[in-house]
């Protein structure tokens, strides 16, 4: 598989995807397949393949999933069983705050989305890929987790921020792109990104946080708070 060498244009423009370094062989084979990630089984209705607009957009969306993985219950089943609450009532909302406030003092949801997104900088390399508007994606499309009617309140705290997401509309936000359903990438239009001569996640990390524009510390303060406990900033 070809490289994609990361420059400056890298960081409001073009599409990336990650995945498992170990998936590359499959990838090679197939491409990029459409489907259902198991962390979203009770959330998405249909399968697509997800991606970002630049790295600025990876960075608020790296923000996005240490948010859920610290709100994220260890409970087998609870996940699931949480989608279902919509926060349309008081008996709902009251359950939501409760547990969004456990998880906030509970230091050991933050430690485990620590590790995870250890785990993940290890192992996911990024992708670029070759998809055009209209033919692989709209960006009129509808984010099907927006779409199901959660309230706004609980639409924020499980990581939808205003600081980066339109909650007045169900369309997709920049950070989280998706082909339309059923839709893949060909092989032939995916490239492995390398920052200089490495290919791992953390450099490219390190090369984004460095290069950015954004205020990071004030758009993405969950992601602020991993990298200064990290020692990366």
């Amino acid at each position: 598989m070809d490289s994609y060498y990361i420059d400056k244009k890298d960081l409001i423009s073009n599409y990336f995807h990650f995945t498992k370094e170990s998936n590359i062989n499959s990838i090679k084979k197939n491409g990029l397949l459409p489907k259902i990630s198991f962390h979203a089984q009770s959330l998405e209705d249909t399968k697509k393949v997800f991606f970002v607009e630049g790295l600025d957009n990876l960075l608020i969306l790296f923000d996005c999933w240490i948010n859920v993985c610290e709100k994220y219950p260890h409970i087998p089943g609870a996940f699931n069983l949480g989608t279902k609450i919509k926060g349309k009532n008081k008996f709902s909302k009251s359950i939501i705050n409760l547990y969004f406030k456990w998880t906030k003092i509970n230091k050991f949801h933050k430690f485990v989305a620590y590790k995870y997104f250890d785990y993940f900088l290890k192992r996911y390399i990024l992708l670029n890929i070759d998809i055009k508007e209209e033919k692989d994606f709209s960006f009129s499309d509808v984010d099907q987790i927006k779409a199901r009617g959660y309230d706004k309140e609980y639409l924020i705290k499980a990581g939808y921020s205003l600081k980066y997401s339109d909650l007045s509309s169900t369309k997709m936000d920049k950070w989280n792109l998706h082909t339309f359903t059923g839709h893949g990438v060909d092989s032939d239009k995916i490239k492995i990104c390398h920052i200089r001569k490495s290919n791992k996640m953390l450099d490219i990390l390190n090369y984004a946080i460095h290069t950015t524009s954004l205020d990071i510390e004030n758009i993405c303060p969950v992601l602020w708070g991993y990298l200064k406990n990290r020692k990366l900033i």
